[in-house]
């Protein structure tokens, strides 16, 4: 064969490929020992698991083919039952229009294994260097899992956060570093609880346009929109609520006083811890216009709110509810935020506590020594 002849197969050999594997299209062919005559399910979607399909494991392979425009989270899986979650039962990875290949660990499907997906790929090598760290931390991350005393639970938790930190801190480098990512949307969208408005407004300007249209990338953007409302010199959101006595409570009655909100819960150990320090600073500075507002994410549990105000002696405070609002009532669980503080606020950790200037203007987020330190440069 001359070469114009062997050129002219080669191409038509690579554009037989290409007609094969068409641009918005995958394919996914898998393998797995003994579950022979059972279904596995694939879940996948643009914006949510949205799409289900299933297939027949036969002779220790399966396949599934589908359309897709771009990188997408996935769940493999075989029937599950309806009760509690097992993430031994589930492999969560990103699919792509490319083909690929999974191997499925039928002990533990999470430790799966995916060829031909690039984003996956950069998740896995990014997860070996998180999990590299984390396991210098194994004794502390074993003792947590069998600790039931909370006091003890919490102390340990305090003695891991340095290895969670270092190990989040891979997440920001991942998404600098990987801008056109889908990934990097989803890291992003966890990161994003524990870092400043500036480094997250920092991340998602650095993403490209597709990644920022992604579910996990509008939700990134939705965030940054409630933390622009709750930076120093924004106006505090006021809310009115029925406080803890049943009478009306507004935020913005507090006008000229300087108010710490502080959002809590009976069932949050620091936030209990931080209480006598709380009652300290109320005593020093109240005569001088302190007032404290105890938000609680007790809206399931008010009797144990109300225990928690009395044992911890925080009658003098003004305690509301955030007003979260859940429906349970088709078996699953559906969250009204209409009345909800803490969504106002961008609330993901407990205790957080906002100070607000006598203009109902926000000062800042405080931990409770830089609370103190704050108060006193004011009232001192």
């Amino acid at each position: 064969m001359n070469k114009q002849l062997l050129c002219t197969a080669l191409a038509a050999a690579l554009c037989a490929a290409c007609a094969q594997q068409p641009k918005d299209r995958f394919t996914l062919s898998g393998s797995v020992e003994g579950m022979d005559g059972q279904y596995v399910y694939l879940m996948y979607g643009a914006d949510t698991l949205s799409v289900t399909d299933s297939t027949l494991v036969e002779a220790g392979a399966f396949r599934f083919e589908g359309k897709l425009l771009a990188p997408t989270k996935a769940m493999l899986h075989p029937k599950l039952e309806t009760q509690a979650y097992d993430p031994k039962k589930i492999y969560s990875f990103y699919i792509e229009p490319a083909s690929m290949t999974v191997t499925l660990n039928p002990e533990d499907l999470s430790k799966s294994r995916l060829e031909g997906s690039l984003t996956q790929a950069q998740v896995d090598s990014l997860e070996v260097q998180r999990e590299a760290i984390l396991s210098e931390a194994k004794a502390i991350r074993d003792s947590l899992e069998a600790e039931t005393d909370p006091v003890k639970h919490a102390e340990l938790q305090d003695r891991l956060e340095p290895y969670n930190e270092r190990a989040n801190k891979l997440y920001g480098a991942f998404i600098s570093t990987h801008p056109a990512s889908y990934a990097s949307a989803d890291y992003l969208a966890f990161y994003k609880n524990t870092i400043s408005y500036d480094e997250i407004k920092t991340l998602y300007e650095g993403l490209t346009p597709e990644v920022q249209a992604t579910f996990a990338g509008k939700e990134v953007a939705k965030e940054l929109e409630t933390l622009a409302r709750v930076q120093p010199g924004q106006p505090a959101p006021d809310f009115a609520k029925e406080d803890v006595n049943g009478k009306p409570f507004r935020l913005s009655d507090l006008r000229g006083k300087y108010v710490v909100i502080d959002f809590w819960a009976s069932w949050c150990v620091p936030c209990r811890k931080s209480n006598p320090h709380m009652k300290e600073m109320y005593a020093k500075w109240h005569d001088k216009g302190l007032e404290y507002v105890y938000v609680a994410d007790n809206d399931s549990n008010p009797d144990n709110w109300r225990k928690a105000i009395k044992e911890d002696g925080l009658e003098a405070f003004h305690h509301v509810l955030r007003g979260l609002k859940v429906d349970r009532s088709n078996g699953g669980y559906k969250f009204d935020h209409t009345n909800d503080i803490s969504e106002k606020y961008a609330i993901h950790f407990l205790p957080t506590k906002y100070l607000i200037d006598r203009e109902g203007k926000i000062v800042g987020k405080f931990e409770s020594d830089e609370l103190e330190a704050k108060l006193k440069e004011i009232f001192e």
